[in-house]
């Protein structure tokens, strides 16, 4: 008769014998005794210490059996009447082996003897356990030196989100490395006085793997020293054991700045190309609506000419030339000017005035002012200085007032205000009318595009606003219009990098 203990499941365990020490090894005291104890434990006059090695007990020790026959140990226990065995696990779940005791007549155990070879049977559990870091020092430094020399962060965690080992490529620093262990992101956070944000985020990230077992991945981003912002790519993944039970969570990450940077420059390159396409678009429309009429008109006039005998009418178109000349060649400078601005890289910041600017730009601009009645007004006071090139400032600053003139409203003077407001390392100009207004309802989406025009005028091209736009843009500002039909309108353009360093 064989009592025993209820048990795991039975597993392979050649291997972990292997790392033990068990195996082709010689008798040990520690083990013989323990047998030795089960005997005097239970009077038992029979006692065995075997393993599972694939598909034969192997025994360790024997009391009371001829030690020169523990091959056949298992065998000499069926002679036995009673036989209680008491599993030998490791790690609590892995089934190494049992400690059994034999009896020549029927025999039951008392109570304190059953527990006596549980408490043996965990004891010998115990021992093993503890064999097996200086029986496999060799393999565990192995792999520890095929982490540690991974150029990627490797790290391993504990259920409770505490570190048990972190490579070089995690955390440089040995002290570091060292202070770590045992510990949580929570207390790294505070011991290196950083935001926990970053522990919290991880926190979630391994109760998630917790809760479901399952992979996962994440981006993190962490400013360095010098303001930087470092990309990883985070991924965390659960080791079970035989019974699913988790025993670890091993995480490593990857570094993906650069990866994340060329993403970032390849979006902004297709964004820019979409752009372009539509300008390009938009570009052949005014070519062909713009410089189309003036050739045609060129091309009949020239007709004319050709056919007629009469000096008085051929001086007559010759001067109806010239104004279609200009408008072609104005025309043409404003298309080609934009085609510039938009290839042109390397931008001289100048540091400019914008009194002075302001100044130029009217005198300019003084008989089309008069016309209709015209008064500027401009308060620069909280940002008097722009870094800008000059040539871009005095465009924007004639386009736009320009855009005004033409659009003023019959019914009143024309008023407009310019005024700036510094925001740290920006400045926002505005430039104010009390015009005819744009209905944004409508036109909203087409303000800043070439050929786009929102009232009947002669001569206009729809190329200002569109100018500007691309101006402002070419060094990085930004520009957009608040209006309402009949109430005027208000252009507002940011401009970046507002300091001397721009220069």
């Amino acid at each position: 008769m064989i009592n025993q203990s209820p048990t795991p499941d039975q597993a392979n365990t050649p291997a972990i014998l292997h790392l033990l020490g068990i195996i082709d090894a010689e008798p040990e005291d520690e083990f013989d005794n323990i047998v030795r104890l089960a005997c005097l434990l239970t009077a038992a006059p029979a006692a065995t210490l075997t393993f599972i090695n694939q598909d034969r007990n192997l025994c360790k020790s024997a009391a009371g059996i001829d030690i020169a026959d523990l091959e056949r140990a298992d065998q000499q226990l069926k002679s036995y009447s009673s036989v209680y065995r008491e599993p030998i696990k490791f790690n609590e779940n892995l089934l190494l082996g049992h400690l059994t005791v034999a009896f020549t007549q029927p025999t039951d155990l008392t109570t304190g003897q059953m527990e006596g070879l549980k408490l043996l049977s965990k004891q010998l559990g115990y021992l093993l356990q503890m064999r097996l870091p200086v029986a496999n020092r060799s393999v565990r430094d192995f792999y520890e030196s095929i982490l540690n020399n991974i150029p990627t962060d490797i790290v391993v965690f504990d259920t409770e989100h505490r570190y048990l080992f972190a490579n070089p490529g995690a955390i440089k620093d040995e002290e570091l490395r060292k202070f770590i262990i045992g510990k949580d992101d929570f207390e790294y956070a505070v011991y290196r006085k950083r935001d926990p944000a970053i522990a919290i985020e991880r926190r979630a990230q391994f109760q998630q793997v917790k809760d479901t077992g399952n992979t996962i991945s994440w981006e993190e981003n962490q400013k360095t020293a010098d303001g930087n912002i470092v990309t990883h790519l985070r991924r965390m993944f659960p080791v079970n054991d035989d019974q699913g039970k988790l025993v670890m969570v091993i995480g490593f990450g990857i570094d993906i700045t650069e990866r994340k940077e060329l993403e970032n420059k390849q979006r902004k390159i297709m964004e820019q190309l979409a752009v372009q396409h539509k300008q390009s678009i938009d570009f052949c429309n005014v070519v062909s609506h713009n410089l189309r009429g003036p050739l045609i008109n060129l091309g009949m006039l020239t007709e004319f000419i050709r056919e007629s005998v009469d000096p008085g009418e051929q001086q007559l178109l010759i001067s109806k030339m010239e104004p279609v000349i200009d408008n072609l060649k104005s025309t043409f400078n404003e298309l080609v000017e934009s085609i510039q601005v938009r290839q042109e890289t390397d931008l001289k910041m100048d540091e400019l005035n914008l009194n002075a600017c302001l100044s130029e730009t009217v005198r300019n601009l003084f008989f089309e002012l008069k016309k209709v009645d015209g008064n500027i007004h401009a308060d620069f006071s909280d940002a008097p200085i722009l870094y800008c090139p000059q040539k871009y400032l005095s465009s924007i600053f004639h386009n736009l007032i320009s855009n005004a003139i033409h659009y003023h409203s019959p019914e009143r003077p024309l008023s407009i205000k310019l005024l700036t407001q510094a925001k740290k390392n920006k400045i926002v100009l505005t430039v104010q009318d009390n015009g005819q207004g744009i209905d944004l309802l409508k036109h909203k989406h087409n303000i800043f595009k070439i050929g786009k025009v929102f009232h009947r005028r002669p001569g206009a091209k729809g190329l200002g606003l569109f100018m500007t736009k691309t101006q402002v843009e070419a060094i990085g500002g930004t520009i957009w219009v608040d209006s309402e039909p009949d109430q005027g309108a208000r252009f507002s353009i940011e401009f970046v990098n507002q300091s001397s360093e721009a220069l």
